[in-house]
């Protein structure tokens, strides 16, 4: 199939590789000249294991072009996949109506986006209302294709997708579309069909409970510590149970990222303003704000109020590992508390150490150093925000010889406290403070 992809960003490059990789002829519009340009150079704009040489691949077989011509793209295409940022609403119903003037073949676009409930819909009738204004055959079709691509993890999730969730609102264009994604559904049936309205709100409802989770799970654990019980082994009892299972019930410092928080964000307005005296998941968001500040108050419950003056060892920026990116990361939160009062950070992340110094500066405060050791240097106590692999089993040794106050604060319970109390360490973990009384 001959298919346009418009967007730059993770799902559209994602997309656009794995449709190029089974033998589809892609052409991706980025956008702007920026964007082409950087691509060109295969400078991402995110860190996604593996696509740059996987998109320079497809480059170099001539399936994958890039281009900056709207008029290419548009009669290139059989299928058109939208995915574009999440604010860029008005960009996508401007690239529609130009679609549908210019294409002289039968329209089915794939709108990937994350975008409010009923845009397909809305993108559709912008197209056809073009089409008719114009005396050309209404042949249009805007389906609902959400994306789950998780960053660290995309390449998987496109190509072995647990559910391919499409919204169509009729038939036209869905053979399409399901002729496109058939290769990755060849281990078992994974159609999920619904209208392009339910598709939409299916993603939000879904990034709603995995939020809504999450944050239940931190505020047990913030119980658990009144209460003198060890979080971990509530949260193995809570995952046996098949009705909750184990996925996001690891309590923590807190969630980020970019779609997913806004995703969120978006949702709980939404519910606000359609539904009277709903808000949980407003809670769910203060929840998670207040969580981000775990450490810090735990670090000032410590001291006893006695911060200023002092250095903290930070490992961890990424909102999550795998990824150099620091969107809502829970680090950014802590970090601008602690300088509040006159603490001094020196901070290790294996990839997203260029965001932090391109978000702050140059600042007296922040150290941002080479490697997790080198942060260690002086500090006063290690603080673990993102649980990167490379921290799970470090020479604690080496940490003792460098930080003699041998104090961790573990914002995602990564260490066992017996283990570490059996090091000499003060450990101080998220919902675990009677671990020690309970073994």
């Amino acid at each position: 199939m001959r298919v346009s992809v418009y967007g730059s960003g993770l799902t559209a490059l994602v997309t656009a590789w794995a449709l190029a990789d089974v033998g589809n002829e892609v052409r991706v519009l980025p956008g702007s000249a920026a964007s082409l340009e950087a691509l060109r150079r295969m400078q991402l704009p995110f860190d996604e294991p593996g696509l740059t040489e996987r998109l320079q691949q497809q480059l170099d077989s001539g399936r994958l072009q890039l281009t900056d011509s709207e008029s290419q793209a548009f009669s290139h295409g059989e299928i058109h996949c939208l995915a574009l940022e999440t604010d860029a609403l008005a960009e996508a119903e401007t690239l529609s109506v130009r679609l549908a003037l210019v294409a002289r073949t039968p329209i089915t676009l794939i709108n990937q986006s994350t975008f409010p409930v009923g845009t397909s819909q809305r993108l559709q009738q912008l197209m056809l209302e073009a089409r008719t204004e114009q005396g050309l055959v209404a042949d249009v079709a805007c389906l609902s294709l959400p994306s789950f691509l998780q960053e660290g993890a995309a390449i998987h999730g496109f190509t072995r997708p647990q559910r391919i969730l499409i919204g169509a609102d009729n038939g036209a264009g869905l053979n399409k579309a399901r002729e496109l994604l058939r290769p990755f559904n060849r281990n078992n049936e994974q159609w999920l069909l619904m209208s392009t309205r339910e598709a939409e709100f299916s993603k939000y409802a879904i990034n709603g409970m995995l939020a809504t989770k999450l944050s239940f799970m931190n505020e047990m654990a913030n119980l658990a510590d009144q209460l003198h019980v060890d979080i971990e082994q509530v949260r193995k009892g809570m995952g046996s149970d098949s009705r909750i299972g184990y996925d996001y019930i690891y309590p923590g410092c807190g969630f980020g990222g970019l779609s997913f928080s806004e995703d969120v964000m978006q949702l709980a307005k939404t519910v606000e303003s359609c539904v009277e005296d709903s808000s949980l998941l407003s809670a769910v968001l203060e929840t998670n704000r207040q969580q981000k500040e775990l450490l810090f108050r735990k670090l000032w419950q410590f001291w006893e109020a006695n911060l200023r003056g002092k250095t903290v060892a930070l490992w961890g920026a990424a909102f999550k590992p795998g990824t150099d990116r620091i969107d809502n990361a829970p680090s950014l939160e802590l970090m601008q508390a602690l300088w509040a009062q006159g603490v001094k950070v020196r901070l290790y992340d294996p990839k997203a150490m260029a965001r932090v110094e391109q978000r702050f500066g140059k600042r007296q405060d922040l150290c941002c150093c080479d490697e997790p050791y080198q942060a260690l240097e002086g500090a006063d106590a290690l603080l673990i925000a993102t649980e990167w692999k490379e921290f799970w089993s470090p020479d604690f040794a080496r940490i003792a010889t460098l930080m003699p106050s041998k104090l961790i604060l573990d914002g995602r319970n990564i260490y066992d406290p017996v283990y570490m109390q059996s090091l000499g360490f003060t450990y101080i973990g998220v919902g675990r403070s009677s671990a020690f009384l309970t073994r």
